[in-house]
């Protein structure tokens, strides 16, 4: 019986371990996914910057630097740039 107990603890331990692991491994992913300098477009630059549209565009007048993939109407933001914009003006 004390056996049974024991194996059942280390049943319940493991998967418990296969859970957090599993859940650390999809955390670094994840993160991974966000780990991109470039961010793609107006919407979502304003979304990570958490501020409106007019906000962003206030700024691009201002001097932020945004850049266009040859001749298309895709406008790229630098995160690396946006900081040091925002930290100098």
């Amino acid at each position: 019986m004390y056996k049974d107990h024991i194996k059942f603890l280390d049943d319940v331990l493991y998967k418990e371990m296969e859970s957090i692991i599993n859940n650390a491994i999809d955390n670094v992913i994840s993160v991974k996914k966000t780990d991109n300098p470039w961010i793609k477009g107006k919407k979502n630059t304003c979304k990570w910057l958490e501020i409106s549209p007019q906000t962003l565009n206030k700024m691009i007048q201002r001097g932020l630097p945004v850049h266009y993939l040859n001749d298309m109407d895709i406008m790229f933001f630098n995160k690396e740039e946006i900081n040091s914009y925002i930290l100098n003006n």
